[in-house]
């Protein structure tokens, strides 16, 4: 079987590719019509001039008929006034047409990006998506709007001079011809080492930017560590490997020129070496010049379309990659037939026999089986990679169980849509993400129904109100990106703010007093506190301390439900619990 980079493969795939691009042109057919049609007026216009000069010469200048001699002008003139009139409007109308394809490619990708599950974002760098929602779609838009269209445009051009050729001189045109092959021959060569080439760039180009995202995401730990000159080297590596990949190109391109010229000049001189021998006196100049002159216009499209290969396997290249992140498959999705859903949840949460697993080698979960009554608040609590996380996850339906069930109220979760599952459920991780913008954007989210007036009751009731009165623009002060504006304290109770400004039904929490200092945690513990009132809530507890009053302990071992109790229970048991609970203290000592 071939595989994704086969070079016999390769012009299949490039077809396939092409349909799919050819959607978008569709969706935009207007401007597309509209710019084949002026194109062809202005290559037409081209053709045309050195007709009507080989007419002026050997029919006006040579039979004296100075009034036909400026008739022929004038035409000229006109038509190529036309031409470049013709030409402008062409310029404005593929421009058009390629920044509305890059809108509605992009636009697409970009959806794609939002539906994909978490899977996806598990095994993908960022800088790779980066690179395909930006790099790839413009090289996409450079070809679609300025590459199909010349080289059609082109191919146009080069029936035309071949139909003027061959009625100025049958011979001639045959002997302009014979070099023709040589063209053919050279151009395959080029074709197979460029395709190679703009893969590799691609590909390194794709590495800058992850690495480039990961330095400036990671730049504390960069600096804390003092890891600075090693990625430095990295970064120089895939530099490097960018730099050597482009030069590959442009090796080929040096060379390519230079033979197509040649191949050009060396039609005309076996033109001029015909009219010579074969033709003699009986040519006329007018014809010679005509000649000469579309030899010169016969080659240079040809070149362009050469040098579209440039715009071609840069594009082909970035199609792949884009086309192969829109046809990735959307694991979590809404059911043909959702269930009805009532006003609110009760909150009766089932793990049944649940199974899973990130990689089919390693399960994570393994027969995990608990019930959670509607208000209970409940927390996990074992070792690292114990599935703590992956049941929230699970909860949360950004992956669906590989076997077994999670329902709510008794309804399987993969019965329910998505968006509402998820508006239903508040989860408020450690490390609070907040968006570049108004405190009341990033309580409100920019939610349909939620207004002003609910987002100042959910900041006093999370007990943040006084924190943002006391800033100059209140509710509308800027957080900076990531929240840098706000304290780690702060930052939590938005979190719970966010959360409770939708009325959710069910909490989860991953230790929300982790990241605080003391003088805030009173704050944070009062406003879980508000938030959990009548709610079911399943809290991550990462600090044993803090779930002392909570209804009753999950503790996951290896993937399974180990033990199950009240703090004070559990302790009595001498378990793992306990075993838990008594390391922590002694480290804490």
């Amino acid at each position: 079987m071939a595989t994704e980079t086969d070079p016999a493969q390769a012009p299949i795939r490039d077809w396939r590719q092409l349909r799919r691009l050819l959607a978008y042109v569709r969706r935009r057919w207007p401007l597309a019509v509209a710019s084949v049609l002026l194109m062809l007026a202005f290559n037409a216009a081209g053709v045309a001039e050195p007709y009507l000069v080989k007419l002026g010469i050997d029919r006006d200048v040579a039979g004296g008929d100075i009034a036909g001699l400026q008739r022929t002008a004038l035409w000229l003139g006109l038509i190529m006034a036309g031409g470049l009139v013709c030409q402008f409007l062409f310029n404005v109308a593929v421009q058009s047409l390629g920044q509305r394809l890059l809108l509605d490619l992009r636009l697409d990708l970009f959806r794609k990006v939002l539906d994909l599950s978490k899977d996806f974002y598990d095994k993908t760098a960022a800088g790779k998506t980066l690179t395909n929602v930006t790099n790839d779609v413009e090289s996409i838009r450079e070809f679609i709007s300025e590459g199909i269209v010349s080289v059609v445009g082109d191919l146009l051009k080069v029936g035309m001079i071949f139909i003027a050729m061959l009625a100025l001189d049958l011979k001639l045109a045959l002997m302009a011809f014979v070099t023709l092959p040589v063209f053919v021959l050279a151009t395959a060569l080029f074709r197979r080492s460029i395709r190679s080439g703009f893969r590799n760039v691609r590909k390194a180009n794709a590495e800058i930017n992850t690495s480039l995202n990961e330095t400036i995401s990671g730049i504390r730990e960069i600096r804390l560590f003092r890891i600075r000159d090693r990625f430095a080297a990295d970064f120089a590596v895939h530099n490097r490997n960018y730099r050597d990949a482009y030069l590959k190109t442009i090796r080929a391109y040096a060379l390519y020129f230079p033979v197509l010229e040649g191949v050009s000049n060396l039609g005309m001189i076996l033109t001029l070496f015909a009219a010579h021998t074969l033709v003699g006196v009986e040519l006329r100049v007018g014809v010679i010049f005509a000649f000469f002159a579309y030899i010169n216009m016969f080659f240079r499209p040809l070149r362009e379309m050469a040098e579209q290969f440039n715009t071609f396997q840069a594009a082909m290249a970035a199609t792949e990659r884009v086309l192969h992140l829109l046809d990735q498959p959307v694991s979590v999705r809404d059911p043909a037939a959702p269930a009805a859903l009532p006003a609110r949840f009760a909150g009766a949460l089932e793990f049944r026999g649940v199974r899973f697993a990130y990689d089919p080698e390693a399960p994570v979960l393994q027969d995990f089986s608990c019930r959670i009554r509607p208000g209970e608040r409940v927390a996990l609590v074992g070792y690292t990679g114990s599935g703590k996380t992956t049941v929230i996850s699970l909860l949360n339906r950004l992956y669906d169980v590989t076997g077994g069930a999670v329902t709510i109220d008794g309804t399987d979760l993969r019965e329910l849509p998505v968006r509402e599952l998820r508006r239903r459920i508040a989860t408020i991780p450690q490390d609070v993400f907040l968006f570049t913008g108004t405190v009341a954007e990033n309580i409100g989210l920019h939610v349909p129904g939620i207004g002003r007036d609910r987002i100042e009751a959910a900041a006093r009731e999370a007990l943040l109100h006084p924190f943002i009165e006391a800033m100059p623009n209140g509710y509308d002060e800027n957080v900076l990106e990531e929240g840098r504006l706000l304290s780690a304290g702060q930052r939590q109770l938005l979190s719970f703010a966010r959360a409770l400004v939708r009325e959710p039904d069910i909490v989860v929490m991953d230790e929300a007093t982790a990241n605080v200092d003391s003088a805030t945690e009173h704050l944070v513990e009062n406003a879980i506190h508000n938030l959990l009132r009548g709610r079911t809530a399943i809290i991550i507890a990462h600090r044993l301390s803090t779930i002392r009053e909570v209804d009753r302990i999950l503790v996951l071992h290896k993937g399974r439900l180990a033990e199950e109790g009240t703090h004070d229970e559990l302790l009595a048991r001498g378990g793992l619990y306990s075993q838990l609970y008594q390391r922590q203290a002694f480290l804490s000592a």
